[in-house]
């Protein structure tokens, strides 16, 4: 009897990362906040982490902290799907710095994770001038979907800062 391959799992409908699944900008894509906690990568972050009008250096000292295309889940994985919107959220900034999509969801050894393309154009305006919570009024405090007006307001930026 053989034992089954290691590595990830990836669900059928989530194995296929060049078939087409969606049309439009937004069209179908659940926007995900995912929150981050600043605070967790403080031998990484500048002296004026709270305080700088930039979120860069924060998003790149995450970054250096750990792989930011790959992200446990606790939540949100039964409904996830490839092409959905995943946006970053500073928690103890309280505001959004980064955007990408979702590549794939996956299970390993029981765990569950994101791998997560992010959209450098639309990330480093974010890191630029980071999207404050006041404009989209959630506070996520696990994984999980943008409520309406949150939904509405990242389409309207996902749309605006395109290319």
């Amino acid at each position: 009897m053989s034992s089954p391959l290691p590595g990830p799992r990836v669900t059928p409908e989530r194995a296929e990362p060049d078939a087409p699944r969606r049309t439009g900008a937004t069209a179908g894509r659940t926007h995900w906040l995912l929150p981050i906690d600043p605070g967790a990568h403080l031998e990484h972050q500048p002296p004026d982490w709270r305080v700088r009008p930039d979120a860069g250096p924060i998003w790149a000292a995450i970054a250096r902290s750990q792989p930011v295309q790959r992200w446990c889940l606790s939540t949100g994985y039964r409904t996830m799907q490839r092409g959905d919107l995943i946006w970053a959220y500073l928690s103890r900034r309280q505001e959004i710095c980064a955007v990408g999509a979702v590549r794939q969801v996956c299970c390993e050894d029981g765990s569950w994770y994101v791998l997560v393309d992010w959209d450098a154009e639309r990330t480093s305006r974010l890191c630029d001038a980071p999207l404050p919570r006041s404009r989209f009024h959630q506070i996520p405090m696990s994984v999980c979907r943008a409520g309406q007006l949150a939904a509405a307001v990242l389409t309207d930026y996902w749309e605006s800062a395109a290319g």
